[in-house]
């Protein structure tokens, strides 16, 4: 069964989740003609992406030595393929992982303006491919209060690498002439979930997501006092990233719906793990690791 088969963590699950990847993206591409061939370009940035998670959970203890986070990180991430999300936003994803990583490392008290800093700078190339990848500068500050909120120097830094990017940005712009500042910023908008009639089969699943997010985050206040204080930050960041995609929700249901709601992916996962290793009746454990699978063969259908 899933709870036993994935309990550690071993070079197998590590070649089981290349295989599903790159089989499933391989099937919905190359089946589907009004795809294109260099889409499968996605392969590489998704098996990044799981990578940096699998990076994320293991040297920061989110969970315990399993695959667990690996297993629900893959199959809910193949979601993208019914959303039909473009390759821009699964982009900004892989940068917003990296400064994840990096903010989590600021626990270790080493280089922190140089983390923060690189922190910042992946969140700002984030936001030029997804401009709603801009919420997640919250997390930096949030990160910086939790670890080195003492001194200012590390409160202006991220000012410092956004100004940096921005910078750059304006270059290229000036240069080139086409106006991508200006179209980052007409395309921040508003479409809420409770002004549309009509929803599409696929968008429930959407609904499930969020569902779980919540769940997950009463379920971190319920239980923080239980949690050491030496981890507790690490999972303040979780949770903040994972309010960061549930404000997406609300904000702009389109932009959540067309990707946004990758967000979720990585706090919900580990939240998913975690609840694995709490639960001690083995039926229950398994009806929780195969929730991603049926929400991912749901969207399909659904589609």
């Amino acid at each position: 069964m899933l709870s036993t088969f994935f309990s550690t963590s071993r070079p197998v699950h590590y070649l089981m989740m290349f295989i599903i990847v790159v089989t499933i993206v391989l099937i919905t591409i190359l089946g589907d003609p009004q795809r294109h061939w260099w889409e499968l370009i996605t392969i590489l940035i998704v098996l990044g992406s799981l990578a940096l998670v699998e990076f994320i959970v293991s040297k920061n203890d989110l969970t315990s030595s399993s695959s667990y986070v690996l297993w629900c990180a893959t199959i809910l991430y193949l979601t993208y393929l019914v959303f039909d999300v473009q390759l821009h936003v699964i982009t900004a994803l892989f940068f917003i992982l990296l400064a994840i990583r990096r903010l989590l490392s600021l626990r270790t008290g080493h280089s922190i303006i140089k983390k923060i800093f690189d922190a910042t700078f992946w969140i700002a190339i984030a936001t030029i491919f997804f401009h709603w990848s801009a919420l997640l500068y919250l997390l930096v500050y949030v990160s910086i209060f939790l670890y080195v909120r003492n001194d200012f120097r590390h409160w202006a830094t991220p000012l410092i690498a956004m100004g940096c990017v921005w910078m750059l940005l304006f270059t290229y712009d000036y240069v080139w002439d086409n106006h991508m500042i200006s179209s980052i910023w007409q395309s921040y908008s508003s479409s809420y979930v409770w002004n549309k009639s009509v929803f599409q089969g696929q968008e429930f699943i959407l609904f499930t997501l969020i569902i779980l997010s919540v769940i997950g985050f009463f379920i971190y206040i319920s239980k923080l006092i239980d949690i050491q204080q030496s981890v507790r930050p690490r999972f303040t960041i979780m949770t903040f990233m994972g309010l960061c995609g549930i404000a997406l929700f609300l904000i702009d249901f389109e932009s959540f719906s067309n990707g946004g709601y990758l967000f979720l992916l990585l706090p919900l996962s580990v939240f998913i793990a975690r609840a694995v290793n709490a639960i001690e009746h083995k039926i229950f454990k398994e009806i929780l690791l195969w929730i991603p699978i049926l929400l991912l063969l749901s969207s399909f259908l659904l589609h």
